[in-house]
């Protein structure tokens, strides 16, 4: 009997396993990338910085090397980890001290995409707006809600990578596929925040794969204005774009309606898996009214 192809949810999260023990011990490589996530995620904590309390949820936590669970767990309640592959979340909260791993609470195997299962039905793919509607309502179930601060941590590109190299959709574009990727998880992130809350979205923008001018900056390199010029010229991973989600934001009537006008914080760069640059950037959205 021939052998059942896996689906490509199994395939996406065999992928990102492959991915994240090639860099589970890569922890002094993110030492960089690591300060700025949880500087980024500490500045939105609510109560301001002599404050203590809240729920913090971090999407796509994988291994937690660019995350410093310590610090975040001294500052939150609760830190509630999300990733399709639960042995990194095992291998991330085991190395953590108990008064630590007290405050964790590990959501796997959980497919932030909305989209895998969607995929691996043969019935005739519905419309782009059936997709959203159906993802999001998926990755919303999965979730924990309530939370005063949710962060995407890089987790769009590999999503992405794994729709564009492992789906194969009956004739959908994949430019279709990432627009609905990005409202779902767009809409998942601000549905999950109260209405005081916070939603950081870290993206990695491109690489040095891709730019290899990244390698060669000079010192003191204006990164807010590299971003820009390479989002405009698309050299960018497409649903990292942040035209892409300014757009997105515009024209998705539930996110037009729901959610004030991104602020773009200070891009970095980060020397990351496979020794390539990588030039990242943080978005902060935040409910309107």
């Amino acid at each position: 009997m021939r052998e059942k192809k896996p689906t490509l949810f199994k395939r996406a999260q065999r992928a990102e396993q492959n991915g994240n023990r090639e860099t589970r011990d890569l922890w002094e490589r993110f030492g960089g990338h690591r300060q700025r996530v949880t500087a980024e995620i500490l500045a939105l904590a609510p109560g301001g910085n002599d404050a203590t309390g809240g729920r913090l949820c971090l999407l796509g936590a994988g291994n937690a090397n660019d995350l410093d669970l310590e610090a975040l767990a001294a500052r939150f309640d609760e830190v509630h980890l999300v990733d399709i592959d639960p042995g990194a979340l095992s291998h991330a909260t085991g190395r953590q001290a108990p008064a630590v791993r007290a405050k964790l609470r590990s959501h796997a195997p959980v497919d932030l995409s909305g989209l895998y299962h969607q995929l691996d039905r043969r019935t005739p793919q519905p419309s782009a707006e059936a997709m959203v509607a159906a993802g999001t309502a998926e990755v919303i179930r999965q979730l924990p809600s309530e939370l005063d601060v949710v962060a995407s941590c890089c987790v769009l590109s590999q999503m992405s990578w794994a729709l564009e190299h492992l789906a194969s959709p009956d004739g959908t574009p994949v430019p279709t596929l990432e627009q609905a990727l990005l409202r779902i998880h767009l809409r998942a992130i601000l549905r999950t925040i109260r209405s005081t809350g916070a939603a950081l979205l870290v993206s990695d923008l491109t690489s040095s794969l891709f730019y290899p001018s990244l390698d060669d900056l000079a010192p003191g390199e204006d990164l807010r204005a590299l971003t820009q010029k390479l989002a405009a010229q698309r050299t960018a991973y497409t649903v990292c774009n942040p035209e892409l989600v300014h757009m997105i934001l515009r024209h998705d009537a539930e996110l037009a309606a729901t959610c004030l006008p991104p602020a773009l914080g200070e891009p970095w760069l980060w020397t990351g898996p496979k020794a390539l640059t990588y030039l990242v950037y943080p978005f902060v959205l935040r409910r309107n009214g």
